[in-house]
């Protein structure tokens, strides 16, 4: 299962040993975004050093892949983005795939973003799309900078994480 990790703006990055073994339990890619900036990898090191980019006064949303659908390669790793809307989910949908695309950039491009599209992201009906779908899975949105997230995120150090299941390793 991956980890999304939320690092609210004025907020300090989560400390290298976290993200190692966050990446560790999860080691099938990892990206992160901000308003203005977007990553995607396959290779841990090369991650950290675009992640060093990221100013704590910026809002960031980073994600650590354990693929289900879709091969191992950068493109399926979270992130996905549209325009200014980022996305990164945490579980698995019983959706249809098509083309070694991932369950989460289906969701995304299929579903989030007509309905962000037709009501706007902060509609009633946005939010019955993803309610029906996060009793089991965990998605953090951001658009315009603006993150929201869906389903039982946990707080730690003033970042929020869509699973502790890596906490074992570092405490």
């Amino acid at each position: 299962m991956c980890v999304i990790i939320v690092k609210p703006a004025g907020v300090k990055m989560p400390s290298k040993h976290v993200l190692q073994m966050a990446a560790r339990y999860n080691p099938h890619g990892c990206g992160f975004c901000t308003k203005s900036l977007m990553y995607k990898s396959l290779d841990f090191a090369t991650f950290m050093k675009h992640l060093s980019n990221v100013d704590d006064s910026e809002a960031c949303l980073i994600h650590f892949r354990f693929a289900t659908t879709g091969s191992i390669k950068a493109s399926n790793c979270h992130p996905f983005k549209d325009k200014d809307t980022f996305f990164a989910h945490n579980g698995v949908l019983s959706i249809e795939t098509r083309n070694d695309k991932t369950d989460s950039e289906t969701f995304f491009k299929e579903y989030v973003m007509p309905f962000i599209r037709k009501y706007s992201f902060d509609s009633d009906e946005f939010r019955t799309l993803i309610s029906a779908y996060d009793s089991l899975n965990r998605f953090a949105i951001m658009k315009a900078g603006v993150i929201k997230l869906f389903g039982n995120f946990q707080e730690l150090e003033g970042c929020y994480f869509s699973n502790l299941r890596f906490k074992s390793a570092f405490f």
